[in-house]
């Protein structure tokens, strides 16, 4: 790492503030994300957390529920079902292959290929893509805009050895396994360039990054593995620099739940009585929280005082600042295709940016409106029966009248000298209903509307469509409402999909390191030699759900060709003899494993190869064969960390 002078350190801040203020001033997003929250949630503002009751809004404003309506008005579920139904279809299209980015290549590199691919999904299994990728697709959907972190980090796994002299000793050697962990960003606390189209962040933006609160050993673990890097900066300053209140450029989600209150996931442990410290001196920096800035920018070295190659030539630096005023990390990224670590996805992109509407914002005057609809006829069935009335206090109690009971017995006070009929004392206003009859079915009609504004009909909800149809009939109906869906899905693929599948791939080949994997679809170990990948990087092919592997080979082309083959005798003459290879490879595309098993002639290979080996094969040689590979290898990981603390020892000086 390059030395970071004190005034580089004053520079790196004064540009992170510049960037936090102008997050400050994004409040017209940050209220487009909680009124599109709110609908979602079917949040009511106004709402006594008592009584249920809302106050002064809409429909409520006039009523007071009161027996069997003691109930608030109700939210029709528009904007979610249209949020969920679109994130269902993107995630079967994206998330539910097996493996989740499968490899493609020829098949001269076939080994090459499923090592490959057995290492992404041993990766994908330690960084829970699915899961995230999941919460990216929903975010994209209701705010038209996700984002995701890319970050080559490390995760510490323990292996039980056996000790050969004694076998009832166990040892657990700890190491680090280095992988691509993805991680969903909150975009309350995302910051990013907001000159730049939102589906060109990564590629064109200046900057982007994120604000967390971390606690104390949530921090410390967070400096150790900078520390193992090389790049660590002001630990000591960092820890003591904690904050024991609030967090200033934190923004707090809304209130969207009737029971669980919104708050900023700062800890309220006592860790200064808890660890026995009389004073709040002797205490620091063992309590408390710590808000840190994670920002990775595109600038030139030379102007923030950064020494390196090329000071004059923009390049993607990693900045982390702990509480606004302390840098413990600058590092240079180096990144596929110079892509920001950070991946923005605008399902909905119309060349108007940031203005363009999601499916949730889009949902939400129907929703407003179906609900109106509804509790006016909600309402209307109240007033039927427990209308408003005129009566006379000083015989009949508010409290017997407005008694929740269903059937009361309600005393009333008569004077036997005036002679009052008890009719007299109360007289129910009349209520005519008409023009509230058909409100339910003009909500309806415009929770239709709805449906047909996101594209997302009954059947593709999953729900039972009325009218006879032919299986043709269907499929064409349901090809031609698919196609309409598609062009989301087609819009995250080269915006997000594309540039992720591009940052893994060379993340293995730029930092990964030989390992043994195990693929998870066969349980096959293999091994991974990644500097064999290197030497052929662009022989390899991700794919995914929208791409699979059956457009990038061809596996259709494939079938056909094999069947002609087999009913033409000149190509049988000319390819004949390649057609158990061609099934070979074919097998290998579409998914299946193991397919030299059924080869009679690679079987007879391997048999002969086993009676032909005599004492190698036996245990005993094979043992010795493992022992003396592992020693190769330690000498070979010997021989690479001396040449790269000889390069830092240069670098230094």
């Amino acid at each position: 790492m390059a030395r970071i002078s004190p005034q580089t350190q004053k520079n790196v801040i004064e540009y992170a503030k510049f960037v936090l203020m102008e997050h400050g001033e994004n409040s017209d997003y940050h209220d487009k994300m909680e009124a599109i929250d709110i609908a979602y949630a079917r949040y009511k503002l106004n709402k006594d957390p008592k009584t249920g009751v809302v106050h002064g809004e809409g429909i409520d404003a006039a009523t007071t529920p009161a027996g069997v309506f003691n109930v608030p008005s109700t939210t029709p579920p528009v904007v979610v079902a249209q949020v969920d139904s679109m994130v269902g279809y993107l995630s079967e299209v994206f998330l539910s292959g097996t493996p989740l980015f499968p490899i493609v290549s020829n098949p001269t590199n076939k080994q090459s290929a499923e090592s490959l691919e057995a290492l992404l999904d041993d990766h994908s299994i330690l960084g829970g893509y699915p899961r995230e990728l999941l919460i990216f697709l929903r975010d994209s959907i209701k705010y038209n805009l996700g984002a995701v972190e890319c970050d080559w980090t490390s995760v510490d796994q323990y292996d039980v050895l056996d000790e050969i002299a004694q076998d009832e000793i166990r040892k657990l050697k700890r190491k680090a396994v280095h992988y691509t962990k993805l991680r969903r960003l909150d975009l309350y606390n995302t910051v990013w360039d907001k000159n730049t189209n939102p589906g060109d962040i990564a590629k064109e933006g200046d900057y982007a990054g994120y604000i967390s609160i971390l606690s104390r050993p949530k921090l410390k673990r967070l400096l150790n593995k900078i520390s193992i890097e090389g790049d660590a900066l002001n630990v000591d300053k960092a820890l003591a620099s904690y904050i024991s209140a609030d967090a200033p450029n934190y923004v707090m989600h809304p209130q969207v739940s009737d029971y669980i209150a919104s708050r900023k996931p700062t800890t309220m442990i006592d860790w200064a009585s808890f660890l026995g410290y009389g004073s709040q001196k002797q205490a620091r920096g063992v309590l408390g929280n710590y808000e840190v800035f994670k920002l990775y920018a595109r600038v030139a070295p030379a102007d923030l005082g950064i020494t390196g190659p090329m000071p004059n030539t923009p390049q993607i630096f990693k900045f982390t600042i702990v509480n606004g005023d302390t840098v413990v990390q600058v590092k240079r990224i180096i990144s596929a295709y110079d892509h920001l670590p950070i991946l923005f996805g605008q399902p909905f992109e119309d060349g108007l940016g940031y203005q363009t509407k999601s499916i949730a914002e889009g949902s939400i005057p129907i929703q407003q409106a179906a609900g109106t609809l509804f509790n006016i006829q909600f309402n209307a069935s109240r007033r039927a029966v427990s209308d408003r009335a005129l009566y006379d206090p000083n015989v009949i109690r508010p409290s017997d009248v407005n008694s929740p009971v269903p059937a009361p017995k309600i005393p009333v006070k008569t004077n036997q000298l005036n002679n009052r009929p008890i009719s007299d004392s109360y007289y129910p206003i009349p209520f005519d209903s008409r023009g509230t009859e058909n409100a339910i079915q003009n909500g309806m009609q415009i929770v239709n509307f709805g449906k047909e504004l996101s594209g997302l009909n009954n059947p593709l909800q999953g729900q039972f469509q009325k009218g006879n149809k032919s299986v043709t009939e269907w499929r064409d109906t349901m090809g031609n409402a698919d196609a309409r869906l598609r062009l989301p899905a087609l819009a995250l693929e080269y915006q997000f999909f594309v540039p992720l599948k591009e940052i893994l791939k060379f993340n293995i080949f730029q930092y990964g390191e030989d390992a043994v994997v195990s693929s998870q679809r066969t349980g096959q170990i293999m091994q991974a030699r990644v500097s064999e990948m290197r030497q052929k990087v662009l022989s390899f092919r991700v794919a995914d759900g929208y791409t699979p592997k059956s457009k990038l080979a061809s596996t259709e082309a494939i079938i056909n060709l094999t069947q002609m083959i087999s009913q033409s005798p000149i190509l049988q003459q000319a390819y004949g003899m390649m057609l158990p290879n061609i099934v070979a490879h074919l097998a290998q595309l579409m998914g299946i494993r193991g397919m030299e098993e059924y080869n009679p002639q690679v079987q007879q290979a391997v048999e002969s190869e086993e009676n032909q080996a005599g004492p190698e094969a036996s245990p005993v040689g094979d043992l010795a064969r493992i022992m003396q590979e592992n020693d190769l290898r330690q000498q070979e990981l010997a021989s690479r960390e001396q040449g790269l603390q000889l390069r830092q020892q240069e670098l230094r000086q």
